[in-house]
């Protein structure tokens, strides 16, 4: 057995329950969690609606941890116990966090060998639980094809919006504008060396004209709310891109003449790919991305359900870590 923080239903906080250990198969392995972080997608995964998990899920996709116990067919040139490591969250087609495989608000989780990623000795286990999120970022900011010398607004500073604002830059984008009202996310913003940014509360079009010259040539909308991607259509740039990224599981209209007219692209990107952790872990490792300023509250497991709570409104939080060692 071993402890965890359980989802027991909306309008419920987590519980922590002994559950049991997780029990691998042949091409899998058993993780010891150091680290995870806390993501909006578990938040809105506890919330009434289509995308909400199953009562008892054990939240947590975003790990790094110590391999204690390895299958029969994992290779063994590849990993031993010992090994620290993180993983794509999935085994199979299955998802791990998400109801369909025990995630990480836990001392231990399952994983797929195929899918696993060694952690060099020179990245800390903070840092490499961001490994995750940043590879949202950089899959997304990808799939935009072509951030290169152009005008980006990202929508939404949170966790994922600042891991495309970083990426956007590293990328070579000419500016990358933040589009976010709350005053601890614009803080943080800036310690990521971010220093432009538009007012959501007024014309944001306007202010990014303003900034740059031009409309936004590409927009990465990371907030996932009914009527932002209207938005988005309304300011854009002719034969510019929309990035959809933000979850949104309510019915949204747009008026497609106006992105008619414009001969706009308009993208959704979700997850990422295996060389787009290991490129994130190369990056850290080399010292050219930097992402730590996105940690606010590093909890232990037994505080998880009131971080976990507080995080529905945040204030000063960016990126909560859950520290699995204490």
């Amino acid at each position: 057995m071993m402890k965890a923080a359980v989802f027991e239903g909306p309008g419920r906080p987590l519980a922590i329950k002994e559950v049991p250990t997780p029990k691998i198969g042949d091409a899998e392995m058993l993780v010891r969690v150091r680290r995870c972080g806390i993501c909006g997608t578990d938040i809105h995964a506890s919330r009434e609606g289509p995308f909400m998990a199953p009562q008892e899920t054990v939240f947590g996709h975003e790990f790094v941890g110590d391999i204690v116990e390895v299958g029969a067919a994992v290779p063994g040139e590849k990993f031993a116990p010992g090994d620290r490591v993180t993983s794509l969250p999935f085994i199979g087609e299955k998802t791990i966090g998400l109801g369909e495989i025990s995630g990480a608000y836990s001392e231990f989780v399952k994983v797929g060998h195929e899918l696993v990623l060694k952690i060099p000795e020179n990245l800390s286990d903070d840092h490499a639980a961001l490994i995750e999120p940043l590879a949202v970022g950089l899959h997304s900011v990808k799939m935009a094809e072509g951030i290169a010398e152009r005008d980006v607004l990202i929508i939404g500073a949170g966790p994922i919006g600042l891991a495309c604002a970083i990426w956007s830059r590293f990328l070579g984008a000419r500016s990358v504008i933040l589009s976010e009202m709350a005053a601890a996310r614009l803080e943080m913003a800036r310690k990521l060396g971010f220093t432009h940014f538009v007012d959501p509360a007024d014309d944001v079009g306007a202010q990014f004209q303003a900034l740059t010259g031009a409309a936004p040539a590409v927009q990465l909308e990371c907030v996932g709310a009914p009527g932002m991607l209207q938005a988005c259509i309304d300011r854009a740039a002719a034969k510019g891109v929309i990035m959809g990224i933000g979850v949104c599981d309510h019915p949204d209209q747009i008026v497609p003449l106006t992105a008619f007219m414009k001969q706009l692209r308009i993208q959704w990107a979700v997850g990422y790919e295996k060389e787009d952790f290991q490129y994130a872990i190369d990056m850290m490792v080399a010292g050219r991305v930097d992402a730590s300023a996105m940690i606010t509250d590093v909890v232990g497991l037994g505080e998880v359900p009131d971080a976990f709570e507080a995080l529905r409104n945040p204030t000063h939080q960016c990126k909560v870590l859950i520290d699995l060692t204490r």
